[in-house]
This record gives C-alpha cells, structure tokens and sequence, in this order.
C-alpha cells in the first residue's frame, strides 16, 4: 500500500521534502553523497540518511548543506507540502540578518566544541533572562 504525500504525518512530509530538495541540489551540482560529506565533514551515509528522510535535519544541518551547496536556507523550503507557520511574526531587518549571519560563520570558526556549547548555553541562559523580564 503506497501512502500519498496528502495522507503524511506533516513531520514526515516535510522530512520527505528536505530530503528531495537537498538531493536535487546535490545532483544538480554534479556532487556525490560522498562529496557532499566531505563538504560538511559527515560520512556519505549520513548524507544519504538525510535524503532518505531516515535522519531529520536540525537548523545547524540545514546552515551547513545551504552552504556547501550555495543556497539559501529557504531553498530547502520552497514548494513544501507542509505549510509553514503564518504567526512567525514581522520579518527581521536585514541588519538583523546579517548580525546573525556573521554571529554563525564566527560559531563555526571555534574548534573548540566544548567551547561552542558553553556560547550556545550563554546564549540560551541571556534569552531566557530576557523572556523572563518581559511584561505579560
């Protein structure tokens, strides 16, 4: 019995999606799964759990592929079966964007990883400060 894309879970659905996309890319490039991880630093068989939907992709995943593969995040997106949320709110300034952007080529530069946690954990702790200050 063949599931229809309609009748997947929307996680399953957009997994299935990100998979067909970042292999598209991948194949239009002329790229192997073997290349691809190199590109990133993972074994070709991870590569392929993603395409297989078998591995869910986090947003560190799909920084890194849009990168190696000269995309932009959105790319992995763009026809999606699933729709995505409407109340994700104003759309940043583009200053904004690019504060992070620069903020996540600087995280990668650090070797360290332990280092890199604790930043992720700094980060975390003075956003959860913040959210706590607010005013209901």
């Amino acid at each position: 019995m063949t599931i229809k894309k309609s009748q997947l879970h929307p996680a399953k659905a957009l997994a299935r999606h990100l998979g067909g996309r970042l292999a598209r890319r991948r194949r239009e490039l002329g790229m192997t799964a073997a290349d691809l991880g190199r590109a990133i630093s993972v074994p070709a068989g991870s590569v392929s759990r993603l395409e297989a939907e078998a591995k869910r992709m986090d947003a560190v995943q799909l920084y890194t592929l849009s990168r190696a593969l000269d995309v932009p995040m959105m790319y992995f997106f763009e026809n999606s079966p699933v729709s995505l949320p409407s109340d994700l709110g104003h759309a940043p300034r583009p200053e904004t964007v690019e504060e992070a952007v620069r903020f996540i080529d600087a995280y990668f530069k650090i070797d360290d990883p332990k280092v890199r946690r604790d930043i992720l954990g700094l980060l975390k702790a003075v956003a959860g400060s913040e959210e706590e200050s607010k005013p209901a």
